[in-house]
């Protein structure tokens, strides 16, 4: 888990510095194509309208490197997520278990104690666990625990989901702030020219300036909402599997099929106590 959340942030980090520099190549060739015009004006107009990303992110201050490391976070929590919803909880897997865990009859314990370390972000392994402790208990106890084990372990799977949720939330909220900081910064910079400045001029390019970090903001944010609402479909049809595995585990462990069920093997399988040898009198 932990080598696939490396190389999942050094994946993120290649993938922002591959979309930066490309940019920024493409704009030194276009400017040694480009034959000299004949006019200053014609020529500082080609400038300002080939800006690259680049140089939009280092227009939009501070900002844009907050909303940048907020993606980053976004990447290694959404890669994360995945791996634990999608990979470790698997209903195939499950339900496998349960037949797997019926087989087994009373050396279910090695089994269980497999598949945890195996799926160490498995919902349904632990799950099993608290269930067949109690199995000499009664059905009622494994209900019970079941019921508790189940709610406690898809709680802890809904919150997993928090990051993502905060990294939609703030990443809009960042980006107009970056463009309320550029928006008063463009005001200032007409009320410093005065007069003999081009207002039209210093106020067009400080709003466009400025609108870049709103952008980036639903730009990073869009994509990890799309996400956070699939995992979360993802997580209820976790829950809805979760409890038909566990009415399966329960019935195979109270009632049983053809080779009988999972307590009464275990039962045969535990040594009988020896009789005491009760001695006649001729």
């Amino acid at each position: 888990m932990d080598f696939f959340k490396s190389c999942l942030f050094m994946a993120a980090c290649c993938a922002v510095f591959l979309f930066a520099m490309p940019a920024t190549h493409a704009q030194d060739n276009n400017t040694e194509a480009t034959p000299p015009t004949t006019t200053e004006p014609v020529k500082e107009t080609e400038t300002k309208m080939e800006k690259t990303m680049w140089e939009l992110v280092k227009a939009g201050g501070v900002v844009m490197w907050a909303l940048t490391v907020l993606a980053l976070y976004g990447f290694y929590s959404a890669g994360a997520q995945i791996y634990v919803i999608v990979f470790s909880n698997d209903i195939a897997k499950d339900e496998q278990f349960v037949d797997n865990l019926v087989a087994a009859g009373g050396s279910h314990a090695e089994l269980l104690e497999a598949e945890i370390q195996k799926r160490n972000k498995g919902i349904f392994p632990r799950v099993c666990e608290a269930a067949l402790a109690e199995l000499q208990a009664g059905k009622a106890a494994m209900e019970d625990a079941l019921a508790t084990e189940g709610s406690i372990q898809l709680g802890m799977l809904k919150r997993s989901l928090n990051p993502l949720r905060i990294v939609v939330a703030v990443a809009p909220l960042l980006g107009l702030l970056g463009t309320v900081y550029g928006m008063i910064s463009s005001f200032q910079s007409v009320e410093i020219a005065g007069a003999g400045g081009d207002k039209v001029d210093l106020l067009s390019r400080g709003i466009y300036e400025a609108l870049v970090t709103t952008a980036t903001g639903l730009t990073v944010a869009i994509p990890f909402l799309l996400i956070y609402h699939w995992l979360g479909r993802r997580v209820d049809e976790i829950g809805v599997n979760l409890n038909r595995q566990s009415k399966r585990l329960l019935e195979q462990c109270t009632s049983g099929g053809q080779g009988g069920s999972i307590a009464d093997l275990q039962a045969a399988q535990e040594p009988e106590s020896p009789q005491p040898v009760q001695n006649s009198e001729t």
